[in-house]
């Protein structure tokens, strides 16, 4: 493994261009740098994120997926290399932390955990007050937020969030990031602990955002399932390095290299596989049960499959 490099974060002599998200170059990070327990997560890294794409995450613990996802609202400051977030300079000192945070939405695992305020309302419309915005125009983002993610705005504003289900406690946290309207939503482990339902209920949430608003998502997960089914593009850590940064379902054709990994291979990639192993090719978009069922029919009326 590399030592980090001493280089100082400087300005780059270029300009991002309008359509990157996220821009990344050289980028290293060190926990408890100069100590026995010196750990460096990040190393070199180097990507770019397109506005409105979905991209995946993944990698095994400790692969750096985390710390490298926590640097895109400067919840942990740049140390080295070149980071751009929608323009913003990452390792500019002078760098408007609330600014950016309120166009990089952040989603941690089990967000319901932080749920604090007396009524969904004041929970919702918490950052928006933080953000000076007034009360009338609170309320408005706040019901269209709560709405977006599913629930009734006047059966739930005035209810406490530790009286709700599971399921509705995590909707109401991801609403309270959605009324800030940000143009980058961060979601790590978005549906740890949810059951099957709740499961295909915010990745659908998640995805509407996506197509309909051109959010730009960027999803931590270790269910290559979900990855598989909804990204445009999985990047794979390993050693606090890009190892693979591709299509889903170039990806999961290298069913041996991900195994190596400690990751699993969807089973509709596995069934993929099979199928081109003996000469059918579906197209690379084919990623659910019911997508596979229809190309796969389709075919049987060319051919005998």
């Amino acid at each position: 493994m590399s030592k980090s490099r001493s280089n100082k974060v400087t300005a780059p002599s270029f300009t991002v261009p309008d359509n990157c998200a996220i821009y990344c170059k050289d980028v290293n990070f060190v926990y408890n740098p100069k100590t026995p327990f010196q750990k460096q997560a990040l190393n070199n890294v180097s990507l770019t994120v397109n506005k409105g794409e979905f991209v995946a995450v993944v990698g095994h613990t400790g692969s750096g997926k985390t710390t490298f996802v926590q640097h895109l609202n400067a919840l942990i400051r740049l140390q080295s290399g070149r980071m751009y977030v929608l323009g913003r300079d990452l390792g500019d000192k002078k760098l408007d932390l609330k600014a950016l945070r309120g166009e990089v939405g952040m989603v941690f695992q089990y967000p319901e955990y932080q749920l604090f305020a007396d009524t969904v309302l004041q929970d919702v419309s918490f950052g928006l007050k933080n953000f000076g915005v007034d009360k009338d125009k609170r309320v408005q983002l706040a019901r269209d937020a709560i709405q977006l993610v599913g629930l009734d705005f006047d059966k739930v504003k005035d209810k406490s969030p530790f009286d709700m289900s599971g399921g509705e406690k995590r909707r109401v946290a991801l609403a309270g990031v959605l009324a800030m309207n940000p143009s980058i939503l961060v979601m790590d482990e978005p549906t740890a602990g949810l059951d099957p339902r709740g499961k295909s209920e915010i990745l659908s949430l998640v995805a509407q955002l996506n197509r309909e608003r051109n959010v730009t998502v960027v999803m931590v997960s270790h269910d290559m399932n979900e990855v598989y089914e909804n990204a445009d593009r999985v990047i794979v850590f390993a050693d606090g390095a890009v190892a693979y940064d591709d299509t889903p379902r170039n990806l999961f054709r290298f069913e041996t290299q991900i195994e190596e990994m400690n990751l699993e291979v969807p089973a509709m990639a596995q069934f993929a596989n099979v199928l081109e192993a003996n000469g059918i090719t579906l197209p690379d978009n084919c990623k659910t049960v019911r997508q596979m069922y229809d190309a796969v029919t389709a075919l049987r009326g060319k051919a005998d499959v």
